[in-house]
């Protein structure tokens, strides 16, 4: 991605994520968080991409160790998508991990027992088990 990326205008949510991305291998996080708050605020997205749009969040305030921003941002995500079934992802560990830094331990279980029950449609969230332990 080059200068062009940089200066299209943003309309559709891939777009608002491809600058984003472009701005974070840039190391400029607070311009990719700009990027992606507006993003989660444009009305015209699907459910699934506000709620996609808080988990980038959520994972770029993780990376700058604002842990609370990143819970708040994963909580978001994951509340808008608690009776829709998605496919399992490696990242859903840091926003367990978000909660438990926090010390907010009944979200941490909360999501994680409503993440391990998705079992039944992808076994892949059971790979989520082993992080029982730190929440206890």
């Amino acid at each position: 991605m080059g200068i062009i990326s940089l200066i299209k205008p943003l309309k559709k949510y891939e777009d608002f994520v491809n600058r984003a991305s472009t701005y974070e291998n840039l190391l400029l996080r607070n311009k990719a968080i700009q990027i992606m708050t507006s993003a989660v605020n444009q009305q015209h997205f699907r459910k699934e991409e506000i709620s996609s749009g808080y988990f980038y969040l959520g994972l770029l305030y993780s990376k700058t160790k604002e842990y609370k921003l990143a819970s708040d941002r994963f909580h978001r995500c994951l509340e808008l998508m608690k009776d829709e079934n998605f496919r399992y992802n490696s990242n859903l560990k840091k926003a367990i991990e978000a909660f438990i830094k926090i010390g907010d331990k009944e979200k941490a279980m909360f999501w994680f027992n409503n993440l391990l029950e998705r079992q039944s449609y992808d076994k892949k969230f059971k790979k989520l088990a082993k992080l029982k332990n730190n929440i206890e």
